[in-house]
């Protein structure tokens, strides 16, 4: 069993070829994808066999997002796009809570690194999503 099999296997999902394949995309990715981008570059690189249509990508990531294993960017594009979620120390995934930066020249999306810290959310509220986005142009694109 492969390291990314594991994972999946460890959050409940049966590990099949194409959500382990599109897991283990969405893992090297170093910005937000959409469902379509994600579609065209494994058409691209012949990694998806025939009956791999638009709804098997769908499902598969409505099931990492049920795990909480990716989570869904709204980025102020009206499309929404998917990163992997952050491990927290019991290798679990959990809320996000961090902010995402949308640059409006390369229309990417990444999580920025830096955390919200917990303890400046009130005790007596609940999160169950947060959606934090800079917009501005990225630091390749000014440097253009």
């Amino acid at each position: 069993m492969t390291k990314t099999e594991k994972i999946l296997s460890n959050h409940g999902i049966r590990p099949t070829q194409m959500r382990s394949k599109i897991y283990k995309f969405l893992k090297r990715k170093q910005s937000a994808v959409t469902l379509r981008e994600m579609q065209k570059i494994f058409v691209l690189k012949s990694e998806v066999d025939k009956t791999a249509d638009k709804t098997t990508f769908y499902r598969a990531i409505k099931l990492f997002e049920e795990k909480r294993m990716v989570h869904q960017i709204d980025d102020g594009t009206a499309i929404a796009k998917y990163a992997v979620s952050d491990e927290n120390v019991a290798n679990t995934y959990g809320t996000d809570l961090h902010m995402h930066f949308h640059c409006t020249d390369c229309r990417k999306t990444i999580c920025l690194p830096n955390k919200i810290p917990e303890e400046s959310l009130p005790d007596e509220y609940e999160v169950n999503n947060v959606n934090l986005v800079l917009i501005g142009i990225c630091k390749k694109c000014r440097e253009k």
